[in-house]
């Protein structure tokens, strides 16, 4: 006999423990098959997938986790012609799954122009075994561009890779030690004596001092990434960001905005699918309407003959190292930058800090 108080035997007792263990390995069992691949699901939504949104709609902080799914499209002269919506929480990972979409409709294209969140070595190496021109940024790009945080190290033609000084690197290997990221290796800079880029490449290392400098480079990936700066910089390129920030971003707008389209109304990957699909589509064929009553065009910015490729501007050295002290102040905690700061009353007036 089996009760609920606390007077069962110790076979109960056992027993009812068992039972619990075996209802929990059950659920437990339940929920690995809804999540499958993913690291998790939506007890609303079994398909969406927790994700941190750009706009908050519950506290407008961006910092919650909420059921949402990933939304791609690409666009070619102001025209959606393709879309995906997926459970993949990064958009390089989903910009594959839209290519093999592309590929699938016929609809490959020929170059292909991405923001800096889709600079990855899988759709780099997608689009190259693929033979598509890559006008896709990577994540660095604004900082190399503007010479605010530019590359420690670059390769060049050659495949020599060279410090941000013009020191060569050469490979090495590290006892007791290995790259935390899969297919890199080290590469060690053993004469930085001198060199008035020293401390900012030694900004991540935990021993700055000394005259050598360890970094873990990912060859390949910057072999990529150098064959996408090239294109990025030239005419070329230069034309495609121009258009790219104009036509998906803007259709993007158009969909958000004009549409007041910036939530899935319906649960479930397909309902979603279809739902996005029917947006795409009333943009095309607004924009249609629009071109008909001639109040819209497809003729976008074209690059003019004769204009120069773009180039990176040079890093200051000066101007590096005064980042990196101010980065230094802001490493400390919040205590210790007010006890530098401290003043006693009496010392304001002629001028003298206290530091304890």
């Amino acid at each position: 006999y089996i009760a609920k108080g606390h007077r069962n035997s110790r076979l109960a007792k056992d027993y009812l423990l068992l039972s619990s263990f075996l209802a929990k390995a059950l659920e437990y069992e339940e929920q690995e098959e809804i999540c499958g691949s993913r690291n998790s699901y939506y007890k609303t939504d079994h398909d969406a997938t927790a994700m941190c949104l750009k706009e908050d709609y519950y506290s407008g902080l961006g910092s919650n986790m909420h059921a949402a799914y990933s939304a791609q499209i690409s666009v070619s002269n102001g025209i959606v012609t393709c879309y995906y919506v997926g459970q993949e929480r990064t958009d390089s990972s989903a910009f594959c799954a839209l290519f093999d979409r592309m590929e699938a409709n016929g609809l490959k294209p020929s170059c292909i122009c991405a923001d800096a969140g889709y600079g990855s070595r899988q759709l780099y190496s997608l689009l190259e075994e693929k033979g598509v021109e890559a006008y896709v940024k990577y994540i660095e790009w604004e900082g190399e561009l503007t010479g605010r945080r530019p590359a420690s190290y670059a390769i060049d033609d050659d495949g020599v890779i060279k410090c941000i000084g013009g020191r060569e690197l050469k490979r090495t290997e590290i006892p007791n030690r290995h790259p935390k990221r899969a297919g890199a290796e080290f590469f060690v800079c053993s004469d930085c004596k001198g060199c008035q880029f020293m401390h900012y490449c030694g900004r991540f290392m935990s021993e700055r001092e000394g005259d050598t400098r360890v970094f873990e480079v990912d060859v390949e990936l910057l072999r990529l990434r150098q064959n996408a700066k090239e294109r990025l910089l030239s005419p070329k390129g230069i034309e495609m960001r121009v258009n790219r920030s104009c036509q998906v971003e803007g259709a993007f707008g158009m969909i958000k905005q004009d549409m007041r389209y910036d939530r899935f109304r319906r649960t479930s990957l397909e309902k979603a699918r279809m739902e996005f699909m029917l947006y795409c589509l009333g943009l095309n064929i607004r924009k249609l309407f629009r071109f008909y009553r001639g109040k819209a065009r497809f003729d976008y910015w074209k690059a003019p003959e004769g204009l120069s490729p773009e180039k990176f501007k040079k890093p200051s050295a000066k101007r590096l190292e005064n980042k990196m002290e101010k980065w230094a102040k802001k490493k400390k905690q919040p205590n210790e930058r007010a006890k530098d700061e401290y003043k006693h009353a009496g010392d304001k007036k002629k001028g003298r800090t206290h530091t304890r």
